[in-house]
């Protein structure tokens, strides 16, 4: 399997998990802002991976990776999270959310592991900075994660899980 086969195997598999989330969280009673910049992320980068995966060729171009193209504007986000509150959340929307974090890790790793294993110059360069643009988002979603771990804290008095890495 080509790592540009299993990347979008990958990104499908974190879409549909994406999709039905999103899905329940817009018939539920609390919608999740950031659930549809993450969708429209995902969206962006199956394009990319989508348009790539044709071939069975390993003399691939990599088209230049952008931020702004896979995850949006700054200004988006900012407007999206700023008044972000969990007040009315449940925890399985916080675990949906760790679910997907997860998987945005994951997303991660393989794209480190490919850079550092592929041969071609461009390889590297395209899953390094896939890598970079995933990290991005694991950090964003973070965000909002470490919002409903401080709510859940003040109602529990103290924190729900262990912080940080053991």
């Amino acid at each position: 399997m080509r790592p540009i086969q299993f990347a979008f195997e990958l990104e499908t598999s974190l879409s549909r998990q994406i999709e039905t989330l999103h899905d329940t969280a817009t018939t539920g009673t609390v919608p999740i802002p950031v659930l549809g910049l993450i969708k429209n992320s995902q969206t962006e980068f199956l394009k990319l991976l989508s348009a790539l995966n044709t071939g069975e060729s390993d003399s691939v171009r990599y088209p230049a990776v952008t931020e702004t193209q896979l995850l949006g504007s700054d200004a988006v986000w900012q407007q999206t999270t700023q008044n972000t509150t969990a007040a009315n959340a449940c925890l399985q929307e916080l675990t949906a959310l760790l679910s997907i974090y997860i998987t945005i890790d994951k997303c991660v790793q393989f794209y480190q592991q490919a850079a550092v294993n592929s041969a071609q110059p461009q390889a590297r360069l395209f899953f390094s900075s896939l890598s970079h643009v995933k990290k991005i988002l694991r950090r964003r979603l973070d965000g909002i994660i470490q919002i409903y771990y401080n709510y859940y804290w003040g109602e529990l008095g103290f924190a729900p899980f262990i912080l940080g890495k053991d």
